[in-house]
């Protein structure tokens, strides 16, 4: 937890550090919308390959190298502060962060004293729950710091909290599991020639129903915080009332996560997100009324309370599920899911905007959350 919290302060205040200094500096909001691209840009190619090199060479090694990407990617724009540097800083922290996140949720599934459904839940959730405080702290630290001390201070700050996370790891490196092996009496999945690569992890219609509602989970988030600047200026609320709005999603997303452990007492994987998958979907269509402010901030919260189930939920059935000795390359494989919409609804968003309006895209985000219902109640009937 405190890993994911410390490496992932960087890369969220990072991009919010490196927006604002290019924008406010001359640059154009197509190189703003590029930096933010090139945070997920190496995740989106590398994803799989990050996930196989966790199972074969340990998460601990995966590790190594990974914080000492985050550490070099922090801290260069503190010393050499330009657009470039900013573009430099973007891809080795983005790729970094994405092999350190990789191999530590491998870690936390590997870990887990107990295998049950229950402890499993519990473990994913607590650990995204630290994701959820450093998307929150880390934006905020970077904005007082550079008001208070200006930009070079800001990354100095994002990168201390780098060299802690780096700390946390060379020191505790060998309580992370090695290499992923296959249970005694079975053959290493790595052997079998059909069964490599996605199509091999996807071979399995349990994997397949997962990757398929996490997609889902991952267009509406990405919807969401791309559309909502637009809709709350079009609705004609101020700028501290959209943030505000950020704000009350992000707590959501964490006060789901720090209930995960209630949650898996009483409710399998599936359950909670057929569920989150409805809210969503409701919440969406919802969005173009809220005429007042105080509904755009509960239907806010609600969707971060609903989106926030999607990780710890995915992961756990992952781990489940994944075969033998491929748990880090079938998180690889939703890690590239997810960065990949991270890279194309904003895209896609901004092309279709002008021409269809607000309205249809929350409509077509829903519908797709919806469209993701059936295959989660398929989930609650086979567990």
């Amino acid at each position: 937890m405190l890993i994911n919290l410390t490496a992932h302060m960087a890369l969220s205040g990072g991009r919010v550090a490196g927006s604002v200094y290019a924008l406010k500096h001359g640059a154009s909001e197509l190189v703003a919308g590029v930096l933010m691209a090139l945070y997920a840009l190496l995740p989106v190619l590398t994803a799989m390959r990050v996930g196989r090199w966790v199972d074969r060479a340990g998460a601990h090694v995966a590790l190594r190298t990974g914080v000492i990407c985050v550490v070099a990617g922090a801290w260069v724009p503190a010393f050499v502060l330009s657009v470039p540097a900013l573009f430099v800083s973007a891809v080795l922290v983005g790729f970094g962060f994405n092999v350190v996140s990789v191999a530590l949720q491998n870690s936390v599934g590997r870990l887990t004293a107990s295998d049950t459904q229950g402890d499993r839940l519990a473990s994913f959730g607590w650990f995204a729950m630290a994701h959820s405080v450093s998307s929150t702290v880390g934006p905020l630290v970077a904005g007082i710091v550079i008001d208070l001390a200006g930009y070079r201070a800001s990354f100095a700050v994002l990168g201390l909290s780098s060299l802690a996370a780096a700390v946390l790891i060379f020191r505790n490196q060998a309580a992370f599991p090695g290499p992923e092996t296959a249970p005694k009496g079975q053959d290493t999945p790595k052997t079998t020639k059909n069964e490599l690569g996605v199509m091999g992890l996807l071979r399995s219609r349990e994997m397949r129903r997962i990757y398929g509602v996490s997609v889902a989970l991952s267009i509406a988030w990405d919807l969401f915080i791309v559309m909502l600047p637009v809709l709350g200026t079009r609705l004609g609320f101020s700028a501290s009332v959209i943030g505000l709005v950020f704000s009350l999603f992000a707590v959501g997303t964490f006060a789901v996560r720090f209930a995960t452990t209630l949650l898996a007492r009483r409710f399998q994987e599936w359950q909670i997100l057929r569920t989150a998958l409805g809210v969503i979907a409701i919440s969406l269509i919802a969005l173009p009324f809220a005429r007042s402010p105080w509904v755009l901030m509960l239907l806010g919260f609600t969707l971060g309370a609903a989106l926030g189930c999607g990780q710890p939920n995915m992961l756990s059935l992952l781990h489940a599920s994944a075969p033998s000795g491929r748990s880090g390359e079938a998180v690889g494989l939703r890690s590239l899911l997810g960065n990949s919409s991270s890279v194309s609804v904003p895209v896609a968003f901004g092309v279709a905007v002008g021409t269809f309006g607000v309205m249809p895209l929350l409509f077509a985000g829903a519908l797709m959350a919806m469209s993701a219902v059936p295959a989660a109640h398929k989930g609650v009937k086979k567990s």
